[in-house]
């Protein structure tokens, strides 16, 4: 699935496309082509909304004011999420940034959204006001407060929808080495609480990168490794008993491809036989300046594809799947669509 995000019109037009969804598929040689749809979203009025998660089949797009969409592009369903009040919560000299996080709650049947809110001074991001946590049920009609709230910040890039529950992946310094670790909110609980990592995160690595993800319905963590003689080795630990919070090291591989950026500031996702990369700078507006790599773990070979899109402006590939979580009843639908069949 890729996410390309189009600029407001200039000429006057009431109603702007601010997120076009193409399904894309990879051959596993250097191209990706168009899938079987494509799919537009559009708002009266210019907005500029980012993917925030995706879980399953729902694309879940803030736009940093509180404002927030669920979209299922397969059913072409865009139901509009409940607003509040919480950017006034701590004054106008505060700013917030905000967190969200989706899973299902297996005791009560219900599909959960979290979201943290994290105000500090507009003068010094490092005074922080204070932080807040909300729940919202799908179904119902506004955000619900709970007294948890995470152990440390959250990140922005590792995050990832898993086992029913919400996981971000961190490295800090601890005990003078920095370690990888992973905080986690139970929606059944709906509690955090932190969740072991494999063994090489335990370590101090300054040069490995980190990347969380879902494999083949499990979460999983990818660790990049720079070789000295050139390329990179490539280890994807998955988590196999979610209950017992045990990891295996599946793969270890070394491929004789070293990215631009060092996957430093990248994306990881899975494609049918392997996982992909995003590799971009911190700051990318351009699709040009991003390269994505798609690793075959039938072969253990890695290639660049291009985009087929043909568009100048950054385009963000997701990994999605095909189940139909459906929308109808959640939401109130304010947004028009358009779909059509990809060329």
């Amino acid at each position: 699935m890729c996410l390309a995000q189009t600029p407001p019109p200039s000429d006057g037009e009431e109603i702007t496309i601010f997120a076009t969804l193409q399904s894309l598929r990879y051959d596993g040689g250097t191209a990706l082509t168009k899938g079987e749809f494509t799919y537009s979203t559009s708002s009266p009025s210019p907005a500029d909304y980012m993917i925030n998660f995706v879980f399953y089949n729902l694309f879940y797009m803030d736009r940093g004011d509180g404002h927030c969409l669920l979209i299922n592009p397969l059913l072409k369903q865009v139901p509009s999420l409940p607003t509040d009040n919480i950017l006034t919560k701590y004054g106008p000299d505060s700013q917030v940034s905000i967190w969200y996080g989706m899973g299902f709650d297996d005791i009560t049947n219900t599909y959960k959204i979290v979201r943290v809110s994290k105000f500090a001074n507009k003068e010094n991001y490092r005074d922080i006001h204070g932080m807040l946590v909300h729940i919202l049920v799908l179904g119902t009609n506004s955000w619900r407060e709970i007294p948890s709230l995470p152990p440390s910040g959250l990140p922005r890039l590792y995050a990832v929808c898993a086992h029913g529950d919400m996981h971000w992946l961190i490295r800090r310094m601890t005990g003078g080495v920095v370690k990888g670790h992973i905080i986690s909110f139970d929606f059944k609980t709906e509690e955090f609480h932190w969740t072991p990592t494999p063994p090489t995160l335990q370590s101090s690595n300054m040069n490995s990168t980190s990347h969380l993800l879902t494999f083949r319905g499990s979460m999983a963590i990818v660790e990049n490794f720079p070789l000295a003689e050139g390329g990179m080795k490539v280890e994807i630990w998955v988590m196999k008993d979610y209950a017992k919070k045990e990891w295996a090291r599946e793969y270890s591989i070394n491929v004789d491809m070293r990215p631009k950026y060092e996957l430093m500031y990248g994306t990881c996702g899975e494609w049918e036989h392997g996982i992909f990369f995003n590799d971009h700078y911190i700051i990318c507006l351009k699709s040009e300046d991003t390269t994505r790599l798609f690793l075959d773990l039938r072969s253990d070979s890695v290639n660049t594809a291009r985009c087929p899109l043909g568009t100048e402006l950054l385009v963000n590939i997701k990994s999605y799947t095909g189940s139909l979580i459906s929308l109808k009843d959640f939401g109130t639908s304010g947004f028009s669509s358009t779909d059509e069949p990809s060329s």
